[in-house]
This record gives structure tokens, sequence and C-alpha cells, in this order.
């Protein structure tokens, strides 16, 4: 058996289908072996292996491994898209859909071929491939690949004549798809002779690794609706699992597939038309609360513990922040939102689940002022965090969520709003002791220090609390912050996130990073006005 096991490094995997416009939004999944030979072929000679490897043991290589069609191990994905505006002729633009598949950057792709008969030169002209292979699919797609001997526990596509393929079908695991194949070496010289020499740019074709070689441009001229020495193969694969987390593994405390009565954490990917910048992260929380509040009266499941809210009365719960938290945020640290944390300190019962599964877009309010603006959500996962608690020895940042890790330094990536006043019973009260206060009632250790910070840095861009929106549209609200603030704490031992504190935290503000952020602090004596924020 022959194998080679790809990572995406990026957590992402692009692919544009034969035959599929980029804007239908589709991916081609399973790579098909005729992408996967094309990028060998690439490899080789984009890195001169040429030069210790004549054209013969390359020709040996490729027909090996197309006399046989491989079977696929595939780490579990998410088909989302992103949209953008793209620049055309005559100084306009034009909306483009880039379509992907999120997979976690540990998780590989196995392509085996069970079959293959490969000698001693081309066995290791394959293993030097493998090594220097920088992507596959489009450049975006880039990670690592190995060459492997031992075939995995299981299979998850493999041709359809197989009958693993059919009882997957019959047990409503699997899905059909197309996939482009090169015709076996033993079919090639009968596909060759369809094709008369005086054809100028198909002279020089005459084996099948000139085949693969070729390149649209050549395609496109001779008007070819499929490229030469190609074939369709139907195929049968696992169907795409929604529910996989995107960034690292999880941890053993931090796992995907804890039993849902444990998880108390949902993570959603947010996608829309225009990106929607972190100043806004509030509009993004407040909007997905109604969003969370409408499908729960739809389903007759109105559970206070995603709204906050008594299901007759409508008024807000006086539980202690025992509702859960709506957490807008910004994964990447580029300025923009890309995920929605759902957190709640208790687990989620099967009530809460159902709602937050069924939850797929956003849109503005008809009372919303401006325009409307929507959004799309993903599904990703669900995991548990034992928020508040010390994590024994230092975090290794093998968790699913830059939020929600382990972590001795947390820094605000949006303004904290300090709920009470100043003043308490004639003495000062201020942000710093109120930010201390909070996480002791919400059973955090004491942090060893509370800093005030000027701004923080997304992107090389500065960012200080007054840009920020920090007043709901669908409330009245008072506060005590005039402005706001960012701070940075520090405690003695590693805790598990996220943090959110202040008022309006359910919907985004106050939120903590794990981690340090590039950021500039006040001059120490200006620090006593800017805790007055």
């Amino acid at each position: 058996m022959v194998g080679i096991e790809f990572c995406f490094l990026a957590g992402t995997y692009h692919a544009t289908p034969w035959g599929r416009h980029a804007n239908e939004a589709d991916v081609e999944w399973p790579p098909s072996p005729w992408r996967i030979l094309r990028a060998l072929i690439g490899v080789y000679h984009r890195y001169s292996l040429c030069e210790r490897y004549d054209e013969d043991v390359l020709r040996r290589l490729i027909e090996g491994l197309a006399a046989e069609q491989p079977v696929y191990r595939l780490p579990g994905a998410v088909h989302t898209h992103t949209k953008h505006f793209m620049p055309i002729a005559g100084g306009k633009t034009t909306l483009v859909h880039d379509a992907f598949l999120r997979v976690l950057p540990e998780d590989p792709l196995g392509v085996y071929w069970s079959e293959a008969h490969l000698d001693g030169q081309a066995l290791a002209l394959l293993g030097e491939i493998a090594t220097l292979m920088p992507y596959l699919g489009r450049a975006e797609s880039w990670g690592e690949a190995r060459l492997v001997s031992n075939p995995p526990d299981r299979w998850d596509a493999m041709p359809m004549e197989l009958d693993a393929a059919t009882e997957m079908l019959e047990r409503g695991e699997g899905e059909m798809v197309d996939l482009l194949a090169p015709v076996s070496p033993s079919e090639w010289p009968l596909v060759r002779s369809k094709w008369p020499v005086r054809k100028s740019s198909l002279a020089g074709v005459n084996h099948l690794v000139d085949a693969l070689r070729l390149g649209t441009d050549v395609i496109e001229k001779e008007r070819l609706n499929m490229p030469l020495g190609a074939t369709r193969v139907l195929y049968v694969r696992r169907r795409l699992d929604l529910a996989v987390p995107s960034g690292s593994r999880p941890s053993a405390s931090l796992r995907r597939d804890v039993p849902k009565i444990q998880a108390n954490v949902a993570r959603f990917r947010l996608v829309s038309k225009v990106r929607t910048r972190v100043l806004y992260a509030l509009d993004v929380g407040e909007v997905m609360h109604e969003a969370l509040e409408f499908i729960g009266a739809k389903q007759d499941r109105l559970t206070p513990a995603l709204t906050g809210l008594e299901p007759k009365t409508r008024e807000p719960l006086r539980c202690g922040h025992a509702h859960a938290f709506i957490l807008p945020v910004d994964e990447d640290l580029d300025g923009y939102l890309d995920h929605v944390l759902v957190y709640k300190r208790e687990p989620f019962d099967q009530e809460d689940l159902d709602v937050l599964q069924a939850l797929r877009q956003l849109k503005t309010p008809e009372w919303w002022p401006g325009r409307e603006r929507r959004w799309q959500l993903y599904f990703e996962g669900v995991w548990h965090a034992p928020a508040g608690s010390f994590s024994r020895g230092e975090p290794s940042g093998d968790v699913p969520d830059a939020y929600v890790r382990p972590s001795r330094v947390f820094t605000s990536i949006t303004p904290y709003l300090h709920p009470w006043h100043w003043k308490r019973g004639g003495a000062k009260f201020g942000p710093a002791d109120q930010i201390r206060e909070e996480l002791r009632r919400r059973g955090f250790p004491e942090p060893v220090s509370v800093e005030a910070l000027a701004q923080i840095r997304l992107a090389g861009l500065p960012y200080d609390a007054r840009k920020f929106r920090k007043l709901r549209y669908g409330a009245r609200q008072e506060l005590p912050a005039r402005s706001g603030g960012l701070w940075r704490i520090e405690f003695a031992e590693p805790v598990y996130g996220p943090i959110a504190l202040g008022a309006n935290c359910h919907y985004g503000m106050g939120l903590f990073y794990a981690g340090e952020l590039d950021s500039v602090r006040f001059p120490s004596e200006r620090q006593a006005s800017a805790e007055g924020g």
C-alpha cells in the first residue's frame, strides 16, 4: 500500500471542481485523483527534482498511481464561504463567492492506493515530492504532506464499485460525488489514438504524464469539455460533519466529543457580505439575542437560560449571570468579527442545543436604525469550559478557541463598562475595583494586577474604547460608565475563559482575549484619570 496524508495548516481547503464556476460556491471533496497527480507533477518541476530523478522515474510513479482509483480517509469538514467584491475592467466591482472547507489543522486527509506497486526510485521520488508539497488545491490551502505505508482505521470515500461504498449508502451515511481521474495506463493508448498528431498543441502528448501536464489554455484552445486522458469516476463519500470546530485540536478538558449534557460553550462561524468590524460587536450580540428569542418562541422552547428573560413577564432574570453570554469574537485579531461564542456557566440542556442548532442566519429587525444587515451562521461545535478554575501547569494553547483557553493574562478586546457608580458608601469604587469584585463574584481567583490600557492594536491599527458601540438599540440604557475602558488582567496561575464583565457583557461588551495583545499603556500619572472612563 502507498498513501499520502495532507494536513491543512490554515484549517481551510479551497478547490473548485472541474466544470463548476467559482461563484457556485462548490468545493471538490475529496480532492480528485486528477488534481493530486497534477500536483505531484507540479512539485517535481517546481523544485527541480528532475536533476536527481529522470523523466522515466516520474512516468513510472504517475502510471503506477493512475492504475488504481484511491480510497480516502477524510477529516471532519464544514462547508462555508465568504463574499467579497473584486475589481473588474472599467473600474467596476463584482461580487465573488469564495467557498472552502474548514478542517482541523492536525486532522489529516489521507489518500491511499492499496494495490499500487512502485519500485524503489519511484517511491523515493514520491517521498520527496510529499515533503516539498506546499499546498493542495488552490494556493490558500497551504499545508504539509507525508508518505505513509499503514492504512487508517476507516475509509470515508471510495469508488462506487466497492461493496463498502454500497453499504455506506444503504446506511444513509454517504453521498455520491463525481471526481475527475486519469484513465488507466492500459486505456491511454486508445484515448491517445483518437487525437490526430496534426493538432499542434497535442503533438507532443505521447504519454499519460504529458496529458496531465496540459494547462487549461490548451484545453480551451482545443475546445475540450474534459482534459485529455481524464474520466469521471463515481465515488461515495461520508456526509460532511456540520459540528466540527476550527482552530487547534481540543485538549482533554476542552473537547468537542464531550457528552452534550456537559457542554456549556457553543461556537458559530460568522459570515457576511461586508465583514463586520470588532467595533460593532454589541450590534451582532444584540441581533443574535433577538434571533434566539424568535427561534425559541417559534419552537415553543423559549428557554430563559438563552434569552435571560422570564418567559411570561419578559422581565430580565435575577440569577447572577447564570444565563447565556453571546460573545462575538475576532479569532484571528484582524479587527473583524469571525465567530460568535455562546457560553453558559451551567451545561446546556437539550432544549438549549435544539435552539442553537436551529440558528442559521441573523438579520436586523424592522425597528433597527439604518439599512438591513444580514449574517450567516455556521454551527461548528460544542465544548465544556471549566471557566474560572485554575489550569494546572502552563497552558498548552491546544484548545479550540482563543477566548476560552487557559491563560495567566487576559486583555480587553471590547470596552469594559463598569456597572456600578464610583462611590459606594462614601468610598471610592473605581473600575479596577469593580473588575476585581466581578471576578470574585464569578468564581475567579484574585488577580495579581488590573491595569488600564490607552488602546489596543489589531492588525497594526489602534483601537480605543471611544470608537466602539456601547449602548444597545433595543433598550433604554443609562450606564454609570461614560465611555468605557480597556484593561489588562493578570492572574498568578492560568485560568480558563471566557471572561466578559460589566454592563452589556451578555452581548459582547467587556470581553477579554486570553493572552497578550499589542497595546499601549497609560503613563503612570494618567492612570487615575484613565480609570474614570
